[in-house]
């Protein structure tokens, strides 16, 4: 998959097949538009393309109260690779971008920079100054230019429309297990070991003590079953989440402790993904009390890992 993080590097080597989004979380809603972008363009033979903005235009347009994000943009770009599209093209976000005028975007960016044929979006998206455009008005414009546009209709799962924000607010509840569900993928966050207090070696169960993007959702305070991927191998532990109210700490943090693990690595990317929430966060009365819960959500973990 070719990458373009600029307009002025776009070099297609023809027409496309556009699919447009946001594609945080890379849902079941934005499968469903990429999969018919794929389709649209091996029928056409066209260049499968996903045009999308970063950062987030919310981070731009709100930034005091933009949401925080499912994934990192690294990994939506390798969650969108794996689907087989040719081109990703990563419009920067700006304020003057923003103001663009939606004809405009239609005529300057996809018809001339994408060289669009046929254009696949969701049912709600909007774009231009204000968000004047809609997928409606895109669809109208464009059949008089000739070129087609495929409008995806809402995607439900268990009787609920599938949306980033849906995810995002399940996440927040600690329920990664259905987030999970809605995005065909488990939720994972991406960080790098870093050096913690050592509470948990001088308990007997050593942490990662993880740095994470302050940009990504953390799910809520608790302990929670996770595979961890590290150096290509898949490993199986227990994350906690909070604040350490037994030891009087008020900085939340995230913590990772792998099973039958005892290597050092510090300074190393982990991915670690979430399978089901365990417990809420507790603070015990003693030390003793909070080994043997921890003894507690191995075993419940192991259980649900298999």
């Amino acid at each position: 998959m070719k990458i373009y993080r600029e307009l002025l590097t776009i070099n297609l080597s023809g027409p496309t097949a556009c699919g447009l989004g946001n594609f945080d979380g890379v849902h079941l809603g934005h499968q469903r538009l990429i999969k018919e972008l794929l389709k649209q363009a091996r029928i056409k033979s066209l260049e499968s393309t996903i045009l999308t903005f970063e950062p987030h235009p919310s981070k731009i347009l709100n930034p005091d109260k933009a949401d925080p994000l499912i994934m990192t943009l690294k990994q939506k770009e390798n969650v969108i690779k794996s689907f087989g599209i040719n081109n990703l093209i990563l419009t920067p976000f700006t304020r003057d971008f923003s103001k663009i005028d939606y004809k405009d975007f239609i005529y300057d960016i996809l018809i001339k920079k994408c060289q669009a044929k046929t254009i696949v979006v969701g049912f709600d998206y909007r774009f231009g100054n204000g968000g004047a455009g809609t997928a409606h008005i895109l669809k109208e414009i464009c059949a008089k230019e000739g070129i087609e546009t495929i409008i995806i209709p809402p995607v439900t799962y268990e009787g609920k429309i599938v949306s980033s924000t849906l995810i995002r607010s399940l996440i927040k509840e600690g329920d990664v297990k259905k987030a999970g569900e809605f995005m065909a993928r488990p939720f994972s966050i991406d960080g790098i070991v870093v050096y913690g207090d050592a509470l948990g070696r001088k308990l007997g169960f050593p942490t990662a003590n993880m740095s994470y993007s302050p940009d990504i959702i953390l799910p809520a305070k608790g302990v929670y079953a996770v595979r961890v991927v590290w150096q290509g191998s898949i490993l199986k532990g227990v994350a906690n989440i909070g604040t350490k109210p037994t030891f009087n700490k008020n900085q939340t943090t995230l913590e990772v402790h792998i099973f039958n693990f005892n290597k050092q690595i510090y300074g190393e990317t982990l991915e670690v993904i979430f399978v089901e929430k365990i417990r809420d966060e507790i603070k015990f009365d003693s030390v003793s009390e909070l080994i043997n819960q921890v003894r507690k959500d191995f075993a419940r973990a192991k259980n649900i890992l298999g």
